[in-house]
C-alpha cells in the first residue's frame, strides 16, 4: 500500500479539484477533509496534517485585507485613486507599467517579493476597483513586478543565492541573476499586458486635480498609517501581517473606520479556500507525490535538457513550497552536481531555477496568488463559483508562466549571452 501512496495522493488532488469545480463548492473545506483521510491512510499524525494549513499566510492575509478594507471603507483609496488618475490624465495606459516598475523597484531595494508583493498587490487590487479597470490584470502587474525585482544583491533572494553558492565556489553572478529574474518577470508581464489588453486601459477621469477634494481627518490618518506600514515592513523587515493588525487597531482607536464592517469585509471563505488546499498539497508532498513527478523529470536529463528540466522541477516545487525556504536550498546543491556532471553552466542553471520558481509564485497556492484572491474577495462580494474560477485562472496563468520559463531555459535565454558572467 505504501508504495502506491504517491500515485494515490496525486489522484486524490485531481479528484478534489474536479469535484470542487463541478459541484461549485468551496475547495478549502473539501481539501481539508481529503487531507485528513489521505494523511491518516498515509500514517500521518493530525499535527502533521494540519501543519500544512499555513498560519503565517492566514495571519498575513487577514491582517492586510483587514487594514486595506478600512482604507476602502472610509473612502481613502477611492480618493487616492482619483488623484492618481488625475495625475496620469489621458495616459491611462501607463497604469500597468507604473504598477510593474514601482513593485520591481521596491522589491529590488531590499524587502523582496513577499513584503513588496503583498503591499503592492493589495493596493493594486483596490485601486483597480476604484478606477473601474481590470482588477486581475492590475494586481498581476504588481505581483509580477515584485517577483521580477526580488533577486537583486540587496534583496533576500540575491543574498541567499550568494550564501548557498559561495561555499561551492561560485561568486560574482549577482548582476546576471538579477537581470535573469527581471527578464523573466518582464516577459510574462508583457504576456498578461497583451492578454488583458492593457494597452486599451481606460479609466474614468471626470475630475481635474484642482477639482478633487482634499483628504479629511480620517483619510489623512489612514494614509499616514499605510505609509508607516510600508516603511516599517519594507525598510525594517517587520512582519507584514502582524503589523497590519497593529495599523488596523490604530485606525479603529482613532475612529477612522467601523470595526464591525471591516471584520465582515474580511474574505473568510477565500482564506479557508487557500489554506485548505495548501494543507492538502502539503500532505501530498509528504507522501511523495511531488517527488514522484520530480524524479520522473530527472530521468529525462541530458546536457541539452539539464537546464529546462531543473527549471521545470523548481516550478513544480514552487507550487507547493517557498522559493527561498525550500526550492533554492534543495536545488542549488543539486545544480552544482548537474553542472559538473553534464558540463553546463551553474549560473545558468541557478538563474533558470530561481526565475522559474518565481514564475510559479502567482499560483493561488502561494502567497502571491493568495493575496490576489483574498484582496478580490475583500473588495467585492464574491460567489464560490467566481472564487473557483479565479483559482483556476491564476493556476493556469502560473502553469503558463512556468512553461514559458522552461522554454526560455531550453533556448538558452538564461545564459544572457554570457555578457554578465
Amino acid at each position: 500500500m505504501q508504495e502506491y501512496l504517491p500515485v494515490i495522493s496525486l489522484l486524490v488532488l485531481a479528484v478534489v479539484v474536479a469535484i470542487g469545480f463541478i459541484k461549485k463548492i468551496n475547495l478549502g473545506f473539501f481539501a481539508l477533509g481529503a487531507a485528513f483521510v489521505l494523511g491518516t491512510v498515509g500514517g500521518m499524525k493530525a499535527s502533521q496534517i494540519t501543519a500544512g494549513f499555513s498560519s503565517s499566510m492566514f495571519v498575513t492575509l487577514v491582517g492586510v485585507t483587514f487594514m486595506f478594507g478600512m482604507a476602502s471603507q472610509n473612502g481613502t483609496l477611492e480618493l487616492f485613486s482619483k488623484k492618481v488618475v488625475a495625475l496620469v490624465g489621458k495616459r491611462t495606459v501607463l497604469i500597468p507599467i507604473l504598477m510593474f516598475v514601482l513593485s520591481a523597484f521596491i522589491s529590488a531595494i531590499g524587502p523582496g517579493h513577499i513584503a513588496a508583493g503583498i503591499l503592492m498587490t493589495t493596493f493594486a487590487m483596490y485601486l483597480a476597483f476604484e478606477m473601474d479597470i481590470n482588477p486581475m490584470a492590475t494586481s498581476l502587474y504588481a505581483k509580477l513586478g515584485a517577483n521580477a525585482g526580488c533577486a537583486s544583491t540587496l534583496s533576500i533572494t540575491g543574498i541567499l543565492a550568494a550564501q548557498l553558492s559561495n561555499p561551492m565556489g561560485y561568486s560574482g553572478f549577482g548582476l546576471h541573476l538579477f537581470l535573469s529574474t527581471l527578464l523573466s518577470g518582464f516577459v510574462f508581464t508583457l504576456v498578461v499586458y497583451i492578454l488583458y489588453k492593457g494597452y486599451k486601459v481606460k479609466a474614468d477621469n471626470p475630475l481635474k486635480w484642482s477639482e478633487i477634494p482634499k483628504f479629511n481627518r480620517e483619510q489623512r490618518i489612514t494614509v499616514a498609517v499605510i505609509i508607516v506600514v510600508v516603511v516599517c515592513c519594507i525598510g525594517f523587515k517587520l512582519d507584514t501581517g502582524l503589523f497590519a493588525f497593529l495599523a488596523a487597531s490604530v485606525l479603529i482607536l482613532t475612529g477612522c473606520a467601523d470595526e464591525k464592517k471591516a471584520i465582515k469585509g474580511i474574505p473568510w471563505g477565500t482564506l479557508v479556500f487557500i489554506c485548505g488546499v495548501g494543507a492538502l498539497v502539503n500532505v501530498i508532498n509528504k507522501l511523495g507525490g511531488i517527488k514522484l513527478v520530480s524524479d520522473y523529470l530527472s530521468t529525462l536529463m541530458t546536457t541539452n535538457t539539464a537546464v529546462p528540466i531543473m527549471s521545470a522541477t523548481s516550478g513544480i516545487l514552487s507550487w507547493v513550497s517557498s522559493t527561498t525556504g525550500v526550492v533554492m536550498p534543495a536545488l542549488l546543491p543539486i545544480a552544482d552536481n548537474v553542472a559538473r556532471t553534464f558540463g553546463v553552466s551553474y549560473v545558468e542553471l541557478m538563474s533558470g531555477i530561481i526565475a522559474t520558481s518565481f514564475a510559479a509564485a502567482i499560483s493561488p497556492l502561494s502567497t502571491g496568488g493568495a493575496i490576489i484572491m483574498s484582496s478580490y474577495s475583500a473588495s467585492k462580494e464574491t460567489t464560490t463559483e467566481e472564487m473557483n474560477n479565479m483559482f483556476k485562472t491564476l493556476f493556469l496563468l502560473s502553469v503558463a508562466n512556468v512553461l514559458i520559463n522552461v522554454l526560455m531555459s531550453w533556448l538558452g535565454v538564461f545564459n544572457l549571452g554570457h555578457l554578465f558572467y
